[in-house]
């Protein structure tokens, strides 16, 4: 079992309610580790959402670990628990949902705005692409905006092992500009930091452009976070993944244009370029979540 200092993420308030969207690729089965451990630590509520085709959910989610199996793997439950020991020993309250239908990101918007989370982690290709249901072109409905905070996880890598469930987050990269305000994902970017097991966490803001240019930016001072500023020149989605591979970032945090969080994240925006070829999990953050 993975040992965590309490004392950083009771202090330090991320999120009370965590949806993982799956569609039972690896990506989103990396995703899917990376929402329960959250949680797991937070002691959260916790949705697990597909949309499928078909009429036998059971047998969609039997493609996919319970959350049970990964909790025993992980070392939080006896083997052969029942599901009744999820909530009483490892404190989390899980809730499954499946929608039929071939419109998976018209329901999950539509589920989101009926039922608002905290955060929704998805799993993505990584390195060039989404999956095919996360293409906002592909839903047949205008969509409700979802002013949610959203983690992309690619398929392999991050800072949560499925195998053992380890956080071993070493360094996050926060892009930073003017506009909009980059300190939403300065305050997040710590909070997720927080988790870390590891005792140090480098915590790289990034400006790119010129450095007259690069705004004030107010970080808060922890015994276990180095700051560092960082400036470069050239394409803002291109430096950012470039620095994030230079410095194996874990994490990228940045904050959306607009206020629409999922869906602001995923139209044209620099944002989805780092999300579409980042290596590692990009935590998108509207300016008002």
């Amino acid at each position: 079992m993975p040992t965590i200092p309490a004392t950083r993420y009771s202090q330090e308030p991320f999120v009370e309610s965590i949806l993982c969207a799956t569609d039972l690729s690896a990506a989103g089965l990396n995703a899917f580790a990376h929402a329960l451990m959250m949680a797991l630590t937070l002691r959260c509520h916790f949705t697990l959402f597909h949309a499928g085709e078909v009429e036998d959910a059971d047998r969609e989610w039997s493609l996919i670990p319970g959350v049970r199996e990964v909790l025993e793997r992980w070392g939080y439950l006896d083997k052969g628990s029942s599901r009744s020991a999820v909530l009483q020993k490892a404190a989390v309250q899980v809730k499954k949902v499946y929608v039929q239908s071939r419109d998976a990101l018209g329901e999950l918007a539509d589920f989101l705005e009926d039922e608002p989370v905290d955060l929704v982690v998805i799993g993505t290709g990584g390195h060039g692409g989404l999956p095919p249901w996360l293409n906002p072109f592909s839903s047949y409905r205008i969509q409700p905006e979802t002013p949610t905070m959203t983690m992309f996880v690619p398929a392999s890598g991050g800072f949560v092992s499925m195998a053992h469930g380890g956080f071993t987050l070493r360094r996050v990269l926060v892009p930073v500009t003017a506009h909009p305000d980059p300190h939403p994902a300065v305050t997040y970017a710590f909070r997720v930091a927080a988790f870390s097991s590891e005792e140090t966490v480098a915590m790289d803001v990034l400006h790119v452009g010129e450095q007259n240019q690069a705004p004030l930016v107010a970080w808060p001072e922890r015994e276990y976070l180095r700051w560092q500023m960082l400036t470069r020149t050239g394409d803002a989605a291109d430096e950012i993944l470039r620095t994030a591979a230079e410095l194996d970032s874990g994490l990228i945090a940045m904050t959306t244009d607009g206020d629409d969080g999922l869906l602001g994240a995923l139209h044209g925006s620099v944002t989805e370029r780092v999300v579409r070829h980042a290596a590692c999990p990009v935590l998108a953050i509207p300016v008002a979540p």
